[in-house]
């Protein structure tokens, strides 16, 4: 699990321990990395945790090394988000943002992919992608284009890993409680934002969790090269 410490990536890893999975938690923040390693300390869980930096393919290397078992599934949820208007957005602030959300999604599913054919017992790499990536954002060009770009690399990559039996799935979420959503819009605009939502929530890290869980366990066996919208209708309503 990338972006294993926080938000969606903390809620699935738990989620996927829980469920008797052994796994993998890379994250660069240290602090929520040992946070979540107390909370699976004390819960009986069986959740390892490793500094990743996913944009580093010695890192991306390092970390699918951690695991005792032969790799089954990875989820890819490492990125970031940081507001900057298009006029003022520096070539540097746009590469970035494509480093960390698109190259490093792709450096961890062609290292896993290749762990997976070494094994010869398949498997299921999972995106995270989101709503913005379809109806883009203001102030967030390069998070909508990385977006965009995990939806159409999860379709390549499911052509491309298929014939080893590897499958390749995006979630995309929409409106998701956590502190990236939080932190980059004023209370008013996330309760103008749930009025808009048929569901009439925000969504938990834990909904998408279980999605991201349904693709990588053996129920999906006959999905590959989908993206599931996990946003409570709200693509519907934007």
């Amino acid at each position: 699990m990338t972006g294993g410490a926080s938000g969606i990536g903390r809620a699935t890893a738990i989620l996927a321990a829980c469920s008797g999975a052994h796994v993998v938690a890379g994250d660069l923040n240290e602090q929520a990395l040992a946070d979540l390693e107390h909370h699976a300390r004390d819960n009986g869980l069986p959740i390892r945790t490793v500094r990743l930096d996913v944009t580093a393919a010695e890192s991306v290397a390092e970390f699918l090394a951690v695991g005792e078992e032969p790799l089954a599934g990875v989820a890819c949820s490492a990125g970031i988000a940081p507001d900057v208007p298009a006029f003022d957005m520096t070539l540097e602030m746009w590469n970035h943002v494509i480093a960390v959300n698109l190259t490093g999604t792709f450096l961890v599913a062609q290292a896993a992919a290749r762990a997976m054919v070494e094994h010869g017992r398949g498997g299921s790499i999972v995106t995270v992608a989101s709503a913005m990536g379809t109806t883009g954002a203001v102030n967030l060009a390069h998070y909508s284009a990385s977006k965009g770009g995990i939806m159409a690399l999860t379709k390549s990559l499911a052509r491309e890993f298929g014939p080893h039996q590897i499958r390749v799935n995006s979630v995309s979420p929409g409106g998701i409680n956590t502190p990236l959503y939080q932190g980059r819009m004023s209370e008013q605009k996330v309760r103008e934002n749930i009025a808009r939502m048929p569901l009439g929530r925000l969504g938990e890290p834990e909904d998408v969790a279980k999605c991201i869980g349904f693709l990588l366990s053996d129920l999906s066996l006959w999905i590959t090269g989908q993206t599931i919208n996990v946003n409570g209708g709200s693509l519907m309503s934007s």
